[in-house]
């Protein structure tokens, strides 16, 4: 039996009454309070991938911040771990085969990204197979060197940051 997950999250990410992916209609408070639904963040995750002192990132082919470069990422889907969920993005958006090595934070500001309340778990990975190709929601993928990277998405400029902390101990 396929597992029901009925989560409302963001302004309008849903899953909703019916099963569909995501809902097209805004839910109104009376409808939660009628169908006993609460509203709460949703859960994303972020991977980052440092090779000779450049760290990978995509270029967005959707909104929000379509164009921008980014860390690879994206949401946890029902039923999977944020470990599985981080490998499984990085796989789609980047055609690499990767594996946890270390958590590095998580970054929970309600207004890091514009689409509502966002939380992501961010890690840090070591590649192990694949070939680097741009796929799902990246329109690009490249090794950037840490002292010159491009404008940003979201608040990914604060996490590699933090990163380089980490990292240097």
């Amino acid at each position: 039996m396929a597992k029901k997950c009925f989560c409302i999250s963001g302004k309008i990410l849903a899953l909703n009454l019916f099963g569909k992916r995501y809902s097209k209609k805004i839910i109104k408070k009376r409808d939660l309070k009628k169908y006993k639904l609460y509203l709460h963040p949703a859960v994303a995750v972020d991977g980052i991938i440092e090779k000779d002192n450049k760290i990978l990132l995509i270029k967005r082919k959707n909104n929000p911040f379509k164009g921008c470069f980014a860390l690879p990422g994206g949401f946890v889907e029902c039923g999977e771990t944020v470990e599985e969920a981080v490998v499984r993005e990085i796989r789609e958006e980047t055609g690499l085969i990767t594996k946890v090595k270390s958590l590095l934070g998580v970054y929970s500001s309600p207004d890091r990204d514009p689409r509502g309340h966002v939380i992501s778990i961010v890690f840090v990975l070591d590649v192990v197979g694949g070939k680097l190709k741009a796929g799902d929601d990246a329109k690009e993928a490249e090794f950037f060197d840490l002292n010159n990277l491009p404008k940003l998405a979201f608040d990914h400029k604060k996490i590699i940051e933090d990163y380089m902390r980490w990292k240097n101990g």
